[in-house]
C-alpha cells in the first residue's frame, strides 16, 4: 500500500514538473515573431499560429495578412503590427504595471490613436473610445 502511494506522489511531482517546463517554455519569445492571426478582442491581444519571417514574405506576395509580435526580455508583448498587402494596417503598443499587469494600449489604426489606460488591478481607467 505505501509502495502505491509513494509511486503515485512520484508519478504526480513528474507531471507538474513537465507542466511548469512546458509553461516555461510558452513564455519564452524571440524579440520579434511573425504571426497569422490572434485570438481574443481584449488587451493584449494573443498572436496565434506562429510563422517564419520567409512565410510572412509569402503572405505578403499573395496580398494576405499577417501579424509582427515585439516581445521584451520576459517574454511579455509589447507590440503588434498587422501588415495587409504589405502595408500597415494596424498597431498596437502596450506597457505594464510593475505587477504584470497592463497599464496602456496605445492602437493606431486608419491614421488614428486611441489609448486605453488601466490601474494596476487591471480596471480600465481611461477609454479614448472604441479600440476596434
Amino acid at each position: 500500500m505505501k509502495l502505491s502511494v509513494l509511486l503515485v506522489a512520484l508519478i504526480g511531482l513528474v507531471l507538474a514538473a513537465l507542466a511548469v517546463q512546458v509553461s516555461l517554455a510558452k513564455a519564452r519569445h524571440d524579440p520579434v515573431e511573425y504571426y497569422m492571426g490572434w485570438r481574443g478582442y481584449r488587451h493584449p491581444i494573443t498572436p496565434e499560429h506562429r510563422i517564419t519571417k520567409e512565410e510572412a514574405d509569402a503572405l505578403t506576395a499573395k496580398g494576405a495578412a499577417y501579424l509582427i509580435g515585439h516581445f521584451d526580455g520576459d517574454g511579455k508583448l509589447t507590440g503588434v503590427v498587422k501588415l495587409y498587402r504589405g502595408k500597415f494596417f494596424f498597431e498596437y503598443l502596450y506597457a505594464y504595471h510593475p505587477n504584470g499587469r497592463l497599464q496602456r494600449a496605445r492602437i493606431t489604426r486608419a491614421g488614428q490613436v486611441k489609448v486605453l489606460e488601466y490601474d494596476a488591478r487591471g480596471h480600465k481607467v481611461a477609454d479614448a473610445g472604441t479600440a476596434f
